[in-house]
């Protein structure tokens, strides 16, 4: 126990002599699994960003008046003990809520193990259709009060049909998800296109002051509105240069090696160079996001689609018509926007190579080819 004590008492001293704004944290020794040191940023007083070296999602902390929030708890599959001694060692207070700003495994997957700590986990209404835990939803927007803060959230869909801004009201903060990553290229493909990602930049920069501190999904632990600024421009940019040059006939391997191509992958991913095949991937997205060439179908013809379909394994998908669009979607499994590519053809969004649904009115029916085999699935 003496030697426990002195590597304890070491590392205590060592994060004393750390910058104010970054602390390592050493781990239970009771904890035999993993002794990882977590990289903490403190926002303010009440609010932190904790980050394991190990695993790269940046987890928030907000320290209200009775208890403990977090956003995005996940650190590894393997270390989600280590995350509470972490978050033990800011504040005792029991941990009452988490809040995702998404529901992707890199961000949700710690849900259960801190809910059955007896926390309740707060997620967008489109979590239905996905795998992540959660307990309690909303539709829009969602208010709650820590005693000494108020966390508002929003959703627009962008980078998923669940994104949500966690804004912490007082502390002039938020927590944008992978709506903004400083390490990485900007990821609209599944949720809103370039358009939703687009507003949802605009609503993060409209909240709070010049001085709000923007927390970004991975890469720096804390940002701010120049730089998302800048991000925002950059991205602008990449959407502009791909939609030129594929609209101008050129192939997704000359798009790549196009000179502003290159520069802007470069600076999406701080600095570092990218494969050709990393930026192709990107690419490709990119179009089946927003470049299919569609066609425009009034809102009668598509409603038409709308209901429930049994596939021959049971599975149930449904498709609803909603805010001008086609959406494909399972409970527990997925959701996805199909786009007009003929009356009876539909391309899911954002899924490269394409994935397609057919429709044949005679036997109220489609095929879902979902890349790898044709599906047949009948209305109920």
């Amino acid at each position: 126990m003496k030697y426990v004590f002195l590597i304890t008492t070491i590392l205590f001293t060592y994060s004393q002599k750390s910058s104010a704004k970054s602390n390592l944290y050493s781990l239970d020794r009771n904890d035999r699994t993993f002794q990882a040191d977590f990289v903490e940023e403190k926002i303010t007083d009440n609010l932190y960003v904790l980050k394991s070296p190990s695993y790269h999602t940046n987890v928030g902390v907000f320290i209200g008046t009775d208890a403990v929030l977090l956003i995005d708890p996940m650190t590894g599959s393997n270390n989600h003990q280590n995350l509470l001694n972490a978050v033990k060692r800011l504040s005792s207070k029991p941990i009452k809520y988490v809040i995702n700003t998404h529901s992707h495994p890199d961000h949700s997957g710690a849900n259960l193990f801190f809910a059955k700590l007896g926390a309740k986990v707060i997620s967008h209404e489109n979590f239905k259709y996905t795998n992540a835990q959660y307990d309690q939803t909303f539709k829009d927007s969602f208010s709650l009060s820590m005693g000494n803060e108020t966390v508002e959230l929003y959703h627009i869909a962008a980078h998923t049909f669940d994104d949500a801004l966690v804004y912490f009201k007082n502390s002039n903060g938020v927590f944008m998800g992978d709506t903004y990553m400083t390490n990485s290229f900007p990821n609209f493909y599944y949720g809103g296109g370039s358009k939703g990602h687009l507003k949802i930049i605009d609503k993060a920069l409209s909240l709070g002051n010049a001085r709000l501190t923007i927390i970004p999904a991975h890469g720096k632990l804390s940002s701010n509105k120049a730089e998302l600024n800048t991000y925002k421009a950059n991205s602008i940019k990449w959407i502009n240069r791909i939609g030129q040059l594929y609209n101008g006939g050129q192939t997704t391997e000359e798009i790549a090696n196009d000179q502003q191509i290159k520069q802007l992958s470069t600076v999406f991913n701080n600095g570092n160079n990218v494969s050709n095949q990393s930026i192709i991937r990107t690419i490709n997205k990119t179009i089946a996001s927003d470049l299919i060439p569609s066609v425009q179908l009034p809102g009668s013809m598509l409603k038409q689609f709308e209901g429930t379909y049994r596939y021959s394994n049971g599975q149930v998908d449904e498709i609803i018509y909603e805010n001008g669009k086609l959406l494909f979607r399972s409970k527990g499994l997925y959701i996805f926007e199909i786009i007009p590519l003929s009356e009876t053809k539909f391309q899911v969004r954002g899924l490269f190579p394409g994935k397609h649904l057919t429709f044949n009115a005679a036997t109220s029916s489609f095929e879902y080819f979902n890349g790898k085999e044709s599906l047949r699935a009948t209305k109920q």
